[in-house]
């Protein structure tokens, strides 16, 4: 065989193995087989959909594959109508080696398709009424009225008459009507002025308080109301979504539907295909096997589909959609995981990044060093041995164990739980939490202080000199250590 070749399957070539023709109830089968002589720097592509692939390691500088198709209940005429669409692709040479279900759609996306009559109504915020200004205006009726201003009766004729005697006398009158009595009328005015103005003040201060109250618990109660149907609406919607997942519903431009179906052991995902919007449904399972030197990498793509990889996967790049993922070693820095609605189970977890959405089960055994992101996920750490950098929002994060030889943990929590069993050796802590919830043991020596909201404990466990490091960031989390 050639160092260097191109295979291209299609669905339109002759079936290899085991065609049934006839009966309905009988099997269709077409397999593709093909070997690729690669280097120690190859590199194995996947790109597949609706398909479960079993990973092999072996001795030999070759990558041998075998992906079969098998139909059930299906017609001779309905088998080479599906081949003709959904045919594998097996393309390779020396340094990279391709492995793609045919006729590839957007189908990452089609699962979308159910959303487009949902409604998701954000709570509106209401606005405050407009204060009824219901003030008693018969309290500015009660005040007694001001003192007269006294007439100064100033005769002009008789100025121009009597002159400066005429001034003299007319002074000496408007000084006794606005003297002294007149002075101490206006205080006693003003002090009567003043107390009703207090009142005055004091009771629009009420009114407002009481009216400020009122509309805040209005408010308050119509956004709770809002929030708490807005949340009710999506958990119906998560729990029809979840309901779903098991029998998803495809439609590509040919008008072929699929449902995804469950993958039970060791028997393959089984799909039911409808011909054409007629009754009659006929059962699809697509399998790939791999052999492949221990220094390939796999760089996939996955969606609705089964992976296991066997042995050491070093250096491993794999994007998973409502896939699966199960793994005996994953090791090499330039590792990057991303799983969405993904289960993930992985024995050994040596070094890497893993992201993780909306995926319920994570479960990683042992971690030597790891970088995960986890959003809306189920994680558990079975035992961490040195390393690990978490960030964590929305989902609960169990670590089951941290070995005595660990040297840093850092978390980052954000409407997140988290719950860790604490190692026994010398270690110094730090736990920062803003609106959160803590508990930890009695043994643990913590300094607590408050700043800006923020409560910060930090403190050591045996030796405050210690070279091992936990750091905790919580915001509007929970955090248990034990």
């Amino acid at each position: 065989m050639k160092q260097s070749k191109k295979q291209i399957f299609k669905s339109i070539s002759v079936f290899l193995c085991l065609i049934s023709i006839g009966a309905y109830g009988q099997k269709q089968k077409k397999t593709f087989s093909e070997t690729f002589n690669v280097s120690s720097d190859a590199v194995l592509e996947i790109n597949t959909s609706h398909a479960d692939i079993v990973f092999e390691t072996w001795n030999k500088d070759q990558v041998a594959v075998e992906a079969t198709v098998e139909l059930e209940n299906a017609s001779e005429q309905e088998a080479k109508d599906y081949f003709e669409h959904d045919g594998f692709e097996i393309m390779g040479n020396s340094k990279k080696v391709t492995v793609a279900t045919g006729n590839e759609h957007p189908w990452s996306f089609a699962h979308l398709g159910n959303m487009e009559n949902f409604h998701i109504e954000i709570p509106e915020m209401p606005e405050f009424e407009s204060f009824a200004f219901d003030f008693d205006f018969s309290d500015i009726e009660n005040l007694p009225p001001m003192p007269p201003v006294p007439n100064p009766n100033f005769d002009y004729e008789a100025f121009k008459k009597d002159g400066e005697r005429y001034l003299k006398e007319w002074q000496k009158n408007f000084e006794k009507d606005f003297g002294e009595p007149y002075q101490k009328r206006m205080l006693e005015w003003q002090k009567i002025h003043e107390g009703r103005k207090k009142e005055m003040q004091e009771h629009r201060q009420k009114m407002h308080e009481e009216q400020t109250e009122a509309q805040a618990n209005q408010m308050a109660k119509r956004v709770e109301a809002r929030v708490e149907e807005a949340k009710r609406r999506m958990e119906n919607h998560q729990k029809r979504m979840a309901q779903g997942h098991a029998k998803l519903a495809m439609q590509d431009s040919t008008g072929i539907k699929f449902l995804q179906g469950d993958s039970i052991g060791n028997r393959p995902n089984i799909f039911y295909f409808n011909s054409e919007g007629k009754n009659k449904n006929f059962e699809v399972k697509k399998t790939i096997k791999i052999k492949m030197p221990k220094s390939t990498r796999i760089k996939m793509d996955v969606r609705h589909g089964e992976v296991k990889l066997a042995e050491n996967a070093k250096n491993l790049n794999a994007t998973l959609s409502h896939a699966s993922l199960f793994a005996a070693t994953i090791d090499g820095d330039k590792t990057m995981v991303t799983a969405s609605y993904s289960p993930v189970n992985v024995e050994k977890w040596n070094y890497g990044q893993l992201r993780t959405d909306y995926s319920e089960r994570v479960n990683l055994k042992e971690v030597l060093n790891l970088r995960l992101s986890s959003t809306s996920s189920d994680v558990t750490i079975d035992n961490l041995s040195k390393t690990a950098f978490i960030k964590n929002s929305f989902g609960p994060l169990h670590i089951n164990s941290v070995s005595n030889d660990f040297e840093t943990l850092d978390i980052t929590l954000q409407n997140a739980e988290l719950v860790c069993s604490l190692p026994k050796t010398a270690y110094r802590i730090y736990v920062n939490s803003t609106d959160s919830q803590f508990e930890g043991p009695s043994n643990l020596e913590l300094v607590k202080t408050t700043n800006q909201g923020s409560v910060v404990r930090k403190g050591h466990y045996l030796n405050k000199n210690g070279d091992k490091s936990i750091a905790i960031n919580a915001k509007y989390s929970e955090v248990v250590l034990d």
